[in-house]
């Protein structure tokens, strides 16, 4: 073996370098929150070639006394906790200590700053570790740090830097995520010395934070969720035909620090499941405040992951508050190229329901929703599996998580659903035409029927009325060491479901009765599935794979276009699609109806 020998401090301040800064990104990301503890009103950031080169943080905080600066740079020195004890009531979003002399490490740093109670400020200059010069200068009260030729030092790790442009758009999207995450504070980002590519009014708005980020026609298709509580929620979200291909429009702050969490992840995925096509996302900007005793924001050296005591409660609360909002919205599609005739106002309110005409033919009979006989699936109601016997179970809904707290207050209730509508007529054999005070309706009859049945499955789950099927052969699965002990472990709410599961060896279970929906029992996939989901720490595990089923049997067992229907069959379904929770997307996220105003006609034909 080699001998054993002690690190220079100069190596042990480059490794430890390498753990917080991997980029421009990173060190613009550790001196804005160092700004913001520092209780800044203003920030502005400028880079050069990416921040490669260049990199200006400038803030109108507290600044940096004198006789403290030199600390500053030192490792695991910090004003934001004292003791262990602190760990566990973290406040600020910097506290490690690590990022100043991280910092210094791989570049060269210079720091103006003055305090509000000194007369002039100073000057101190760090090139790799090494001081340069300290100096009394005029300054404005705040700090702005230079930090130039970043990885000088380490030529190995400078060469894994991306190019220009992609080390400049990381450091924009993540300006762009302060600048959401604290509307109170007025951000200003230039680049290469142009025009300012992100600036914010800092009024404590947040919809004006949004606008300066995304833009009017993003923030007029969002809407204001709220909660108050234990846990309090303030936020935008968009209606879920504002989607987008990737995550990366799902901003979410947890007592003012941007976080990535697969709890909040899950919830949102929930709330939208009935709402959006799959693989797509909405645009979400939430600030989430709780008691910071509750979190562990001490995971990762970058703070981007924190931990929660009391995480399940968290979710549901969040699934819940989204859901309740996208409930109060309507959510009819426009007719592609109708005139957009919107009033001159960037005011987010949901869209207000149309009175029905007087004499309207009614259709607000819930119980129709489970009636007539002639509308059952198209599909032969015979098992899949001959001579298999049929076992009813009663199933209470379940759920991985624990019923969230029952002290919240939510935004006010509305109730967009059109609840009468009239029946005018079919185009295409495919469409329904209706109409509904000054609004008419085009209506898919296949995707208006895929919800119907949707609905009437997951009523079905939601009392606990699931059917068992008897296996004539039991399966028998296979496990990894971890999903066999959390299979065990949550056995109870497989078999509340409907399997009958027991251990068969060291790693593989047997199962003997699975879940019988519509005209079929769930398969091995569908077992091995919630398994993954409940490794993954996913909330309402089987309700997330039953509702995936469900919307894939629904569209296979609904009526297509061009099958005949009569205007009675019609009616009837209308009448319970109408009564629906959701009857403007059928279960796989693609709208059920468009609409087209009077109006809007009129302008259509030049009538107005």
């Amino acid at each position: 073996m080699s001998e054993i020998r002690m690190l220079s401090q100069e190596t042990i301040n480059q490794i430890a370098a390498g753990e917080v800064i991997e980029r421009p990104a990173s060190i613009v990301k550790e001196l804005v929150e160092n700004a913001i503890d520092a209780g800044a009103s203003m920030i502005h950031i400028e880079i050069r070639e990416g921040g490669i080169s260049y990199i200006r943080v400038t803030d109108n905080g507290s600044g940096i006394p004198a006789d403290q600066i030199r600390l500053a740079f030192k490792r695991h020195s910090t004003s934001k906790i004292r003791d262990a004890g602190d760990l566990t009531n973290i406040g600020s979003l910097g506290f490690r200590g690590e990022a100043l002399a991280s910092i210094a490490a791989v570049s060269r740093v210079e720091v103006l700053t003055r305090t509000p109670s000194s007369i002039t400020g100073t000057r101190y200059v760090i090139e790799g570790g090494e001081e340069k010069r300290m100096e009394e200068i005029a300054a404005p009260v705040g700090t702005t740090f230079r930090v130039e030729n970043l990885f000088f030092n380490t030529p190995v790790r400078k060469k894994f830097l991306k190019k220009e442009n992609a080390e400049a758009s990381a450091v924009s999207d993540y300006v762009q995520r302060m600048v959401m995450g604290h509307p109170e504070i007025s951000f200003r980002f230039v680049r290469n010395g142009k025009e300012p590519s992100i600036h914010s009014p800092g009024n404590n708005q947040l919809k004006n934070s949004i606008f300066a980020v995304y833009g009017k026609d993003v923030l007029s298709e969002m809407v204001e969720v709220r909660a108050d509580g234990p846990v309090r929620i303030r936020g935008y979200i968009s209606k879920p035909q504002q989607t987008r291909a990737s995550r990366n429009y799902e901003n979410y702050y947890l007592n003012g620090r941007y976080i990535r969490s697969k709890i909040i992840e899950n919830a949102i995925d929930d709330a939208y499941r009935d709402y959006v096509v799959p693989g797509t996302f909405p645009v979400v900007v939430l600030q989430i405040d709780m008691d910071p005793a509750e979190l562990d924001v001490n995971v990762h050296p970058t703070k981007m992951q924190v931990r929660f005591t009391r995480e399940h409660d968290v979710g549901t609360l969040l699934y819940e508050v989204l859901l309740s909002r996208l409930k109060e919205l309507d959510l009819t599609a426009r007719l592609s190229g109708a005139a957009q005739l919107k009033p001159a106002t960037e005011e987010i309110a949901p869209a207000m329901p149309v009175m029905p005409p007087a004499g309207a033919v009614s259709i607000s009979r819930p119980e129709m929703l489970v009636q007539p006989e002639e509308l059952q699936p198209a599909v032969p109601q015979t098992s899949y599996v001959q001579e298999e016997i049929l076992v009813p179970q009663q199933v209470p809904e379940t759920h991985i998580l624990k019923e969230s707290p029952a002290s919240y207050e939510t935004g006010p209730q509305t109730a967009p659903i059109p609840q009468e509508m009239r029946l005018v007529g079919q185009l295409f054999r495919t469409f329904w035409i209706a109409e509904q005070g000054e609004t008419a309706y085009l209506i898919d009859q296949h995707a208006a029927h895929e919800r119907v049945l949707y609905d009437r499955l997951k009523e079905k789950l939601s009392k606990g009325n699931l059917d068992a099927q008897i296996l004539l052969e039991p399966l028998i699965v296979t496990l990894a060491p971890q999903a066999y002990q959390r299979v065990m472990e949550e056995k109870a709410v497989f078999e509340r479901l409907g399997y009958s599961i027991d251990s068969f060896g060291e790693d593989s279970v047997i199962i003997r009765e699975v879940p019988y929906i519509f005209n079929g029992g769930l398969g091995q996939e569908d077992f091995q599935t919630m398994v993954d989901l409940l490794l993954e720490g996913t909330r309402r595990v089987d309700q997330t794979v039953l509702i995936d089923r469900m919307a894939t049997i629904s569209c296979k067992a609904a009526i297509k276009g061009n099958d005949a229907i009569s205007f009675e069959e019609m009616q009837s379904l209308l009448e319970q699609l109408m009564a629906s929770p959701n009857p403007y997307n059928c279960p796989h996220g693609r709208p059920t109806m468009l609409t087209m105003t009077h109006q809007e006609l009129d302008h259509r034909f030049k009538r107005s």
